[in-house]
């Protein structure tokens, strides 16, 4: 019995590391950034690059540290992902209070990065976001389960448990 239990246990971990592939390596993509207080600055172009999974990271990180401050409150700055093969733009949607535990769980208590954002933050998780996310999009799917998600569960394990899950999940 022990020997199934293992078999399940390595089985389990080789599923999930498969799902953790870029679902568009590929992908050109750039993350725009848009101060909301001030109307008068134009969009920018903050960081552009390959592969799906690492600009939704970006995106991902961006949102969670300036979007979602750390008290909870909403700040001044909006994020979108551009796909330029796709003509696409990425949103972060979804419930406020996910989005808000998720930054909790990314980036803690942390006011100020000294470094790039995903450095800052918990990069694992970012990258399991990121790739969810990337797989949910291309089922013509937004953000709003993640967010679900991440409201529902009662700790970061659980969420992330629930978060494979929606990886593995067609």
């Amino acid at each position: 019995m022990a020997s199934t239990r293992a078999e399940s246990a390595s089985e389990r971990k080789t599923n999930w590391s498969a799902a953790l592939i870029d679902p568009a390596p590929e992908a050109e993509w750039q993350v725009w950034y848009e101060d909301t207080f001030d109307r008068e600055c134009p969009r920018q172009v903050e960081i552009a690059g390959r592969g799906l999974a690492k600009g939704l990271a970006e995106l991902w990180a961006r949102h969670l540290f300036e979007t979602v401050q750390a008290d909870g409150q909403e700040g001044f700055s909006r994020f979108d992902l551009w796909w330029k093969q796709k003509e696409q733009s990425i949103q972060i949607v979804g419930e406020w209070e996910g989005s808000t535990r998720l930054r909790e769980w990314v980036f803690g208590d942390k006011r100020q990065a000294h470094a790039e954002y995903v450095q800052e933050g918990d990069r694992d998780l970012l990258m399991t976001l990121a790739i969810a996310h990337g797989n949910l999009v291309l089922d013509g799917r937004t953000s709003e389960a993640i967010l679900a998600e991440a409201k529902a569960a009662s700790s970061r394990k659980e969420f992330k448990t629930g978060l494979m899950n929606l990886i593995q999940t067609p």
